[in-house]
């Protein structure tokens, strides 16, 4: 039998992000949208598109003063999201409470972010990368699986979440899926309009960050989009100063393909 030849392309071409109208980013962690992907989400903020936070986990661990009541807790780590979502552009916040580095079900995650997903009805969804060598915190894994499987999935309606909101739901196409903290990023985003954006919502995470650590994570933040920038990776005419790496997808790579990882 001779050999078929097969296309240059087998999938279609990366997603175009800044074709994005509404975006749902979903982070582990009260912080992670904005310190992996704050600068690009900003910018496509300013492009038009709505954005909307979903929180996975409580964020009690990571708390410095202990003492506080929960309660108290819970309300400054709610304020300062907002208040550095003010600085992105976030239209509305959602969070889904689960233990900060505790026991939760993935399926039960899996079905939360679905129910968001079928609400919000975004064209693109942003999570950390679960395939990230090296990536102690599960919670980063699991959300980042959850949301995957959640994107490849939510069109199906016999999964069910809630009632009134699969009743209402009418199926719809994504454009795509966007991982931040990628180790095998195909997309270096401009940010040098908006890195100093992301640096001010970064800085409102006093919670869990002295003004010291701030401090160094905004240095060492800086330090990472100027070397992004100046990656072959980048956009074609490599001039701009601040960049973040991205893995962007078509849903379609996520399931059966071993050569997303070098796509």
């Amino acid at each position: 039998m001779p050999d078929i030849p097969l296309p240059d392309t087998v999938w279609p071409p990366t997603p175009d992000l800044m074709a994005a109208r509404r975006v749902l980013a979903v982070q582990p962690h009260y912080d992670d949208n904005d310190i992996a992907g704050g600068g690009t989400l900003a910018a496509l903020a300013e492009n038009g598109a709505e954005i909307f936070y979903l929180t996975v986990t409580d964020d009690l661990v990571g708390f410095i003063d202990q003492s506080v009541p929960q309660s108290e807790m819970e309300k400054q780590l709610q304020a300062e999201q907002r208040a550095a979502g003010r600085f992105i552009g976030v239209d509305d916040f959602y969070w889904l409470g689960y233990p900060d580095a505790g026991r939760f079900d993935h399926f039960d995650l899996r079905r939360d972010i679905i129910r968001y997903v079928r609400l919000v009805r975004p064209d693109f969804i942003f999570t950390c990368d679960p395939w990230m060598p090296y990536e102690a915190h599960f919670d980063h894994v699991r959300t980042g699986f959850a949301v995957a499987e959640a994107a490849t999935l939510f069109n199906f309606t016999r999964l069910a979440t809630e009632p009134d909101v699969d009743q209402a739901f009418e199926p719809f196409e994504l454009q795509g899926i966007v991982f931040y903290a990628s180790a095998f990023p195909n997309t270096v985003f401009d940010i040098s309009t908006t890195f100093e954006k992301k640096h001010q919502a970064v800085r409102q995470y006093a919670g869990q960050f002295t003004l010291e650590e701030l401090d160094g994570l905004v240095n060492l933040l800086d330090a990472r989009e100027r070397k992004a920038a100046a990656q072959p990776a980048a956009a074609a005419d490599e001039r701009f100063s601040h960049g973040e790496p991205l893995k962007v997808l078509s849903t379609w790579q996520l399931h059966v393909n071993p050569t997303t990882i070098h796509e």
